[in-house]
Order: C-alpha cells, then sequence, then structure tokens
C-alpha cells in the first residue's frame, strides 16, 4: 500500500480550514472559549477523588468530633470543595454545603455542554467540507484536455477529501466530544460520592443535622 497516496495537502486544507471557519462563525465567542477550556481540561490530571478524600479527612473528623459550632475551615486545594465546607461551617447547615455543592454541579454540566456544542458542529460540518473539497476538484479537471493519467489524479483528489471529511468527523471531532462528556460524567459521580461520605460522616457527630432534615421533610 501506498500511504503517500493518501495525502493531498490541497485537500486537506481546504476539508480542515473550511470546518474549523465555519464552526468558527456558527458559534458564539463564549463556547470557543469553552471549547478551548475543555480541550486543555483533558490535558490536566483527572479528578482524584481518593486523593480529595485524604486531603480533608483529617478537618473532616475533627469536625465529627467537635461538632459543627467549633469547625474550622477544611485544608484543600481544590475550589469546589472548599466553597461547600466552608457553607457547612459558616451556615451550620448540611443543606448549605450540599446546595453549593449542586450550584458547581449545575454550572460544570452548563458549561460542558456549551465546550460541546462547537465540537459537535465541527463534526457535522467536516464531511460537507471534504464533498466542497470534492467538488473542487472536479472542477479542476479538463476532461478535454487532460491524459488518463492526470484524469486518475484528479478523481483520486476528489475521492481524498470525501475520506478527509469523514476521518475528522468520526476518528477526531466526535471522539472528543465523547471523551469530554465521559470525564465531566466520572467528576459528577466521584464529586457525588464524596460528598455523600463527607454528608454523612457529619452527620455521625452532629445529630442536629439529622434533625435538620426530619424537620425539612416535614417528619
Amino acid at each position: 500500500m501506498n500511504l503517500s497516496a493518501l495525502w493531498d495537502t490541497t485537500g486537506f486544507a481546504i476539508v480542515l480550514g473550511g470546518t474549523l471557519l465555519a464552526t468558527v462563525l456558527g458559534s458564539g465567542r463564549s463556547e470557543i472559549g469553552k471549547s478551548v477550556a475543555a480541550l486543555l481540561t483533558l490535558l490536566r490530571p483527572r479528578f482524584d477523588l481518593p486523593r480529595a478524600r485524604a486531603e480533608i479527612a483529617r478537618d473532616v473528623e475533627i469536625i465529627r468530633h467537635d461538632g459543627l459550632l467549633r469547625a474550622q475551615s477544611c485544608h484543600t486545594s481544590d475550589e469546589e470543595i472548599l466553597a461547600a465546607t466552608s457553607a457547612l461551617i459558616h451556615d451550620r447547615s448540611l443543606a448549605s454545603m450540599l446546595a453549593t455543592h449542586d450550584r458547581f454541579r449545575r454550572e460544570r454540566l452548563a458549561m460542558r455542554e456549551k465546550a460541546i456544542g462547537p465540537l459537535k458542529l465541527a463534526a457535522e460540518l467536516s464531511p460537507v467540507f471534504g464533498m466542497v473539497g470534492t467538488l473542487f476538484a472536479l472542477s479542476q479537471l479538463n476532461l478535454s484536455a487532460v491524459d488518463e493519467s492526470h484524469l486518475m489524479a484528479g478523481i483520486g483528489q476528489a475521492v481524498l477529501t470525501t475520506l478527509y471529511g469523514l476521518l475528522l468527523a468520526h476518528l477526531l471531532f466526535y471522539p472528543v466530544v465523547r471523551l469530554i462528556a465521559r470525564r465531566g460524567e466520572d467528576e459528577d459521580a466521584d464529586r457525588e460520592a464524596l460528598m455523600r461520605w463527607l454528608a454523612e460522616t457529619v452527620e455521625q457527630g452532629c445529630p442536629s443535622t439529622t434533625a435538620e432534615r426530619l424537620a425539612r421533610a416535614g417528619v
């Protein structure tokens, strides 16, 4: 197999350049910025549940032992965990901690959906620009003046651009969309597990939080 025959610089530039330009024009600046941020996030380490739990374990144990009235802020490098535990300590309320966690979760989900939008659009547009490249290559053929080898080369270029469009969609853009979605869903699940552990641990030493929850439920 001659792999060099599968490369055409002009055709690839038409497909990729056209796809990116149309995606930028079809998306807002905010969405593009969030897509770039989401792509950069993929290069950073995942949310580490055991590490996050170990980081606050000592402070949580103190809260469980001493109660909320004498509790101090948890020491953590995670902004969301810090905000949630600070709400718990400031308001002396488990509900405040869970509400803060839920607010961050909704913000992450909204940001993820905005980040995925331009990438989905690019995946939809790349086959279209593959066809644009095909039409461009065919338009360059002069059937009455070229020899057979020139004609076959032109047809090959036309087919390649269609191939480029399909490959970009299904081997680049759609997989990246799924990767961002899976990474976000995994983080959501891990953070939810952390909050459940934290709530259960705090309740063991703070019966008033259980009474508060029963009161809210009307029991």
